[in-house]
């Protein structure tokens, strides 16, 4: 113990040099821990991000364009569908488990409405927080996103905008209220603000003619002119060998295409792959020269001990004694990194998934395995070892005399 205390006097003289390798350790744990998290925990909240969604009927044209539009809810409509022959195609009770239009066009402060049909809760498998769903006109369920975000209760009202982006023409002879909130799902439902497809239709469709009574024109006229009209229609599958017949029974239609998130995602991961290996390369080089700069640091200030060490010999401390010092010295030194290091992680694992949440909907839920914090500890172990046996080997087989002058 006594050693063991003459360790802590030691980092007490030197506090900054202890202070400095502290840190710089506890940067190099961050970033291995951070970045271990974040790839595994990042593609798993991708994949809930369209919940329970396998296939998305829309307009011919780019399936991946349908896909970021009414799946991930990140791109723009770029056209409108018949509800009718789009729900007759997936009429396969066998293979389709739940069907629902949705209609896109306007939002609040920027979150989308979707006018749809309760059955979109069984596509994404959610259920009611508080309150109920619609049960006539001009009523919205909101997200769990969107209810934090917005700070909407129950019996609240609100006026939608024209567009899906915030500062669109307000719909403000159409005032929605809320009439129930979802619980968090991890998906894009999250942020979207649910309402009867009928709601839709009928707020566009009197807009039009609002419109058409002071302008002589309207800037929806698909609208009007087809009266079951939305922009896809989501399906979950009842079996996964669905995915192989119903997109290409989709597609062999005149005019609708059939998407799948899963293939059109793992296609556009496929084209960003360059890109990925690029920026994960980037961030290894970057954990390497942390675990570098913690190593180099550390061992620095353990060879500023050699001298005080070779007085303890000089003094008839065993070698045992002398190794009982550095390591001491070594693991102080390293169980501050750690403390700190943890505390970056789950700081900045917080913040990473606040801010993930809010910006694009995805739950990032990250989790370890116990061969990660092994090889997480047993590299912080090994880094530890060496920097303190280099100093306490010299120490104890170099000449007292040498060591003394240098």
């Amino acid at each position: 113990m006594i050693f063991v205390a003459l360790a802590f006097a030691y980092l007490r003289r030197r506090w900054g040099q202890a202070l400095l390798s502290m840190l710089v350790g506890a940067l190099g744990i961050a970033a291995v821990v951070t970045a271990m998290a974040g790839f595994e925990a990042l593609p798993q909240a991708a994949r809930h991000a369209w919940g329970g969604v396998d296939l998305v009927v829309g307009p011919k044209g780019s399936a991946l364009d349908l896909v970021l539009c009414c799946a991930l809810h990140v791109s723009e409509p770029r056209g409108l569908i018949s509800v009718k022959p789009a729900m007759a195609a997936l009429d396969n009770p066998m293979m389709i488990r739940a069907a629902a239009p949705i209609a896109l066009g306007d939002n609040v402060d920027g979150w989308r409405i979707m006018g749809t049909t309760p059955a979109i809760l069984d596509i994404y498998k959610a259920r009611i927080a508080s309150g109920q769903m619609w049960t006539d006109k001009l009523q919205a369920v909101l997200g769990a996103s969107v209810a934090r975000a917005l700070k909407f209760k129950i019996g609240d009202s609100f006026v939608g905008a024209h567009g899906l982006a915030a500062g669109g023409d307000l719909h403000d002879k159409f005032p929605y209220k809320v009439v129930g909130v979802l619980k968090p799902t991890g998906s894009v439902l999250d942020r979207l603000v649910l309402t009867d497809i009928e709601t839709v239709r009928y707020i566009h469709v009197e807009q039009a003619k609002v419109e058409i009574a002071e302008h002589g024109s309207t800037d929806e006229p698909m609208v009007t002119n087809l009266p079951d009209a939305a922009t896809a229609v989501l399906a979950a599958y009842r079996i996964p060998t669905a995915a192989a017949f119903m997109p290409r029974r989709i597609d062999a239609t005149e005019d609708m295409t059939g998407a799948s998130p899963t293939f059109e995602i793992a296609r556009l991961m496929g084209y960003l792959r360059p890109l990925t290996v690029a920026a994960t390369g980037f961030g290894l080089l970057l954990v390497i020269i942390a675990a570098t700069g913690a190593a180099v640091g550390l061992l620095a200030t353990m060879n500023m001990r050699t001298r005080d060490l070779a007085l303890l010999r000089a003094l008839g401390a065993s070698r045992l004694k002398i190794g009982t010092v550095a390591f001491a010295e070594a693991g102080i030194i390293t169980a501050g990194a750690v403390i700190v290091g943890a505390a970056l992680v789950f700081g900045m694992l917080m913040l990473g998934s606040d801010v993930l949440a809010e910006r694009t909907g995805l739950l990032l839920q990250p989790h370890f395995r116990p061969a990660q914090v092994a090889m997480i500890l047993g590299g912080t172990i090994l880094v530890t070892a060496v920097a303190a046996a280099v100093p306490a080997l010299r120490a104890t087989y170099s000449q007292i005399e040498e060591l003394l002058q240098s």
